[in-house]
């Protein structure tokens, strides 16, 4: 298998709220053409490969984050059907590393049925990426029990502008993960005020922009010494 052409691994902190350290990185694919990864797997589905499309940019991912510290987590975002291939197991075996199962929010409930078995099987560990939108809702948590839960930028800052309705929805998402015994990650901080409402909302983890830009794994030391600078997150170690 081999790394599609014009793409590369992009590489986001994740950060631990709770002791403002960054604790892993969240894999994404970037395109040379500028279209949206998800415009690609859109085009790939509707091809009938979107399986292999998705099999390659996380190979392309794994290659790209043997540059990255080994006590770091990477996360990898991947649809149910691709979530149960016997390919990803392989792709994942290599390395010593904790790999994180980003599960595709509009993974549609009957790809899910073996996907914490998957997930067990690889060793790794299962998030539910967008919880808010599409099918990742409360039930979907339930079911899968996960270990993280990725609350939907845009339900964030919706609670942001709309805290009754908005907040109402997060708080709803909150306890279905409490009671699954999951953490919680908050998406698209994207400054201070954000910053300091994900710390309101008592999430254990954020990422966004203001947590650093997606960057190649070669820039990441740059990256997180600027994320140290500016907010005062950890990186030592790193």
């Amino acid at each position: 298998m081999t790394q599609p052409v014009g793409a590369t691994a992009h590489f986001q902190p994740v950060v631990d709220l709770r002791r403002m350290r960054v604790v892993g990185f969240e894999a994404l694919a970037r395109f040379d053409d500028g279209v949206s990864p998800l415009e690609h797997l859109r085009a790939a589905e509707l091809a009938g490969n979107r399986e292999q499309l998705e099999l390659q940019l996380i190979e392309a991912a794994v290659d790209a984050a043997s540059a990255l510290p080994r006590s770091a987590f990477v996360t990898l975002n991947v649809s149910g059907r691709t979530m149960t291939d016997p390919h990803l197991v392989e792709l994942l075996q290599h390395g010593e590393r904790s790999w994180g199962l980003e599960l595709f929010e509009g993974s549609p409930p009957e790809d899910c049925v073996a996907v914490r078995e998957q997930v067990d099987r690889i060793g790794g560990f299962l998030l539910i990426d967008d919880a808010g939108a599409d099918f990742a809702n409360e039930a979907r948590i339930r079911e899968l029990r996960p270990d993280i839960v990725k609350i939907d930028r845009t339900l964030f800052w919706g609670s942001l502008s709309e805290p009754v309705r908005g907040g109402a929805r997060i708080d709803s998402i909150l306890a279905a993960t409490q009671d699954v015994g999951a953490r919680s990650l908050v998406e698209g901080v994207e400054d201070d005020e954000q910053l300091a409402a994900a710390h309101e909302l008592g999430v254990d983890y954020a990422q966004g922009y203001h947590l650093g830009r997606p960057s190649l794994a070669a820039d990441v030391p740059r990256v997180l010494a600027d994320l140290e600078r500016r907010v005062g997150v950890d990186a030592a170690g790193l």
